[in-house]
Parts: structure tokens; sequence; C-alpha cells
């Protein structure tokens, strides 16, 4: 047996669920904050630089022109937050998965691992509704209504984390007997 599956091994998944909730909270709430900071901050300019040129008036370059030029490609590129985030949270789903086929565990690790599930569906609650309140706050509800897909998750959040936990529990556990079966010559 190599390293790698020794250290699955003794490891499991049971903290899979946890890292799931804090990373697409901390993703979520990350680049929300860098859209509204873009939007902000470029309103900001908009205000501060309105008639404003270099070199003279008639053969000057304007300070919104330059502004557009640079800041307004970085809020263009602070838009492709709303799909990778979704895309990302789609990918730690799947890497869950993975890591429970991947997980070879014991029987008596099921009980345990449903008292894990059940406490991250807990506390998926109390996160679900913070980050609805969040949010729906009149300054924030503008910049996170383009994470349509993310909202879906994070507003749904129990009811994935209960998918999610106990799938990847189905899967772990359904190919801990498939590995027992062949340990003993069955298959």
């Amino acid at each position: 047996m190599n390293k790698m599956n020794k250290r699955l091994d003794k490891r499991g998944q049971f903290t899979d669920l946890f890292l799931f909730i804090i990373i697409a909270v901390i993703l979520l709430f990350v680049s929300g904050l860098f859209i509204y900071m873009g939007l902000r901050v470029s309103d900001q300019f908009d205000e501060s630089f309105t008639g404003m040129t270099i070199g003279g008036e008639a053969n000057g370059t304007n300070y919104t022109t330059i502004k557009d030029q640079t800041f307004g490609d970085v809020n263009v590129a602070y838009h492709s937050l709303y799909w990778i985030s979704i895309l990302l949270i789609v990918a730690m789903l799947i890497s869950i998965f993975m890591g429970s086929y991947l997980v070879t565990t014991r029987p008596i690790y099921f009980v345990p691992y449903i008292f894990i599930v059940i406490i991250a569906i807990i506390v998926s609650v109390g996160i679900s509704n913070a980050y609805q309140e969040v949010v729906q706050t009149p300054e924030l509800a503008e910049t996170f209504a383009g994470f349509i897909g993310s909202n879906f998750i994070m507003f749904n959040l129990p009811i994935w984390i209960v998918v999610i936990g106990f799938t990847g529990g189905i899967i772990m556990f359904v190919r801990m007997k498939s590995q027992e079966a062949m340990a003993y010559g069955y298959g």
C-alpha cells in the first residue's frame, strides 16, 4: 500500500462538508466585495473626473476616457466572477464525490459520519440564513443579484448539504463494501 492510500485510510472525508461550506461562503463574499468595490470606485472616478482633461481643452485627453480604458476593463474582468464562483463551487462538489470514492473506511465510522452530516446540516441552516440577510441588504442586493447559480446553492444550502453528505457517504461506504469483496476474492 503506498503512502497516499495510507493517508486516505486514516483521515477520511469527514471534514469535506464543513470545508465546502466555509470555502463557498468566503468565495462568494470575496467575489461580491470585488465587484461591489469595483463598481463604487468606478462611480467615484466618474464623479471626480467629469470634464477634466490632460493637455489643452482642444486636443487634450479626457480623464473619463482614460478611466474607461483602464479601470473599466478591471470591472469587466470582475464581472466574470459571477460564473467563476459557480464553477468553483461545482468543482468542490465533484471533488467531494471523488474523494469519497477514493477513501477506504471501516463500517464503525458510519455512525460518526452520520452525526457529522447532521451537524453540518444544522450549521448550514444558520449560514444560509446569514447569507440571505447579507445579500438582501439594499447596498449589496444589486451586486449579489448576478450570482444566480451561487445564490441558488447558498439559499438552499441545507438541502445541498443533505444531498452531498448522504451521497458522499453512500459512495464511500459502498466503495468500502466492494473493496472488502475484492480482499476476500469475491470480485
